[in-house]
């Protein structure tokens, strides 16, 4: 083997088969892709349910995220593909931890309204103002919002914020957006490329011999 070639098997797996990959293969790439997103989303969502902060909840779904690079790794997967994976995983740990905050609060939230006492405002930030509110009986809230908050809020105005009654996540405010929906969204994007590349990973790791038996590279 050249080593252009053994550069490729190194990067992309070995996917030594004639033709397409046997079903088996796919079969066991299938469970494994399957497998990856129901543990990452499961975690992630488990860990918001149990009352751990977003990045306490992060934190746990990229602990499963390692462990699935790392199992391809074992099964001989190419490490550009096991790179491509981690990379997924980086990017959907925080958006599944946000998904599901937000679907907390949109299924078992309570609204109230809250006193704005200040507006903080950064030029270089996005969202750019951020208020910091108290309840009607003076009680401070330990957060700042920035949705429902803006130019026009000024200290003394009343705004909407939405919580968990128990305490499972943050409260955040609200404005006429749909972030459960448009998170849905980037986070079903995130979660299906992940998944698929998880699928070539292992289906692209395997050496198949004329006589039909196997073994990963390794």
């Amino acid at each position: 083997m050249g080593l252009g070639a053994q550069l490729v098997e190194r990067l992309l797996g070995a996917a030594e088969y004639e033709g397409s990959p046997p079903v088996w293969l796919v079969t066991e790439g299938a469970v494994v892709a399957v497998s990856a997103a129901v543990l990452t989303t499961g975690s992630g969502v488990g860990a918001v349910l149990v009352g751990l902060s977003r990045p306490g909840s992060t934190a746990v779904v990229l602990v499963v995220v390692a462990a699935v690079a790392l199992h391809l790794l074992i099964t001989g997967a190419g490490h550009l593909l096991v790179a491509g994976v981690t990379a997924l995983g980086i990017l959907l740990a925080p958006a599944l931890s946000e998904v599901a905050t937000e679907a907390v609060l949109v299924g078992a939230g309570r609204d109230r309204d809250v006193v704005v006492t200040a507006v903080a405002h950064e030029p270089t930030g996005n969202p750019a103002y951020y208020c910091s509110v108290r309840l009607r009986d003076g009680a401070p809230v330990g957060v700042t919002l920035w949705r429902g908050c803006g130019p026009a809020v000024e200290p003394g105005d009343v705004i909407g914020m939405v919580y968990d009654p128990e305490g499972r996540v943050g409260p955040r405010g609200i404005d006429g957006a749909a972030p459960l929906l448009r998170g849905l969204g980037e986070t079903a994007a995130l979660l299906l490329a992940f998944a698929a590349l998880c699928l070539l990973a292992v289906v692209r790791s395997y050496r198949v011999s004329s006589a039909g038996s196997s073994h990963p590279r390794g």
